[in-house]
């Protein structure tokens, strides 16, 4: 399952970051989403907008696209 398929008030534990993706593999880390972090989605605009997540206390907003390649398994 990837980011961008979870619901609002979901929260789930970051497995992986696709490789493909470097650079958002490197703006992830320096924001802290890394593999075994939590993350809550709080918001998702409609029609493929981003999303708003939660991880360790701080708030984030994150394109739809970008979302698909960050994988998660649900809590």
């Amino acid at each position: 399952m990837t980011l961008n398929q979870l619901l609002a008030g979901q929260t789930a534990k970051v497995v992986d970051i696709s490789l493909d993706q470097q650079a958002l593999a490197f703006r992830c880390q320096s924001l802290g989403i890394t593999p075994g972090c939590s993350v809550e989605v709080l918001r998702r605009a409609p029609a493929k907008g981003p999303l708003q997540i939660k991880v360790l206390n701080t708030l984030y907003s994150i394109r739809s696209a970008d979302a698909a390649h960050i994988r998660v398994s649900p809590r």
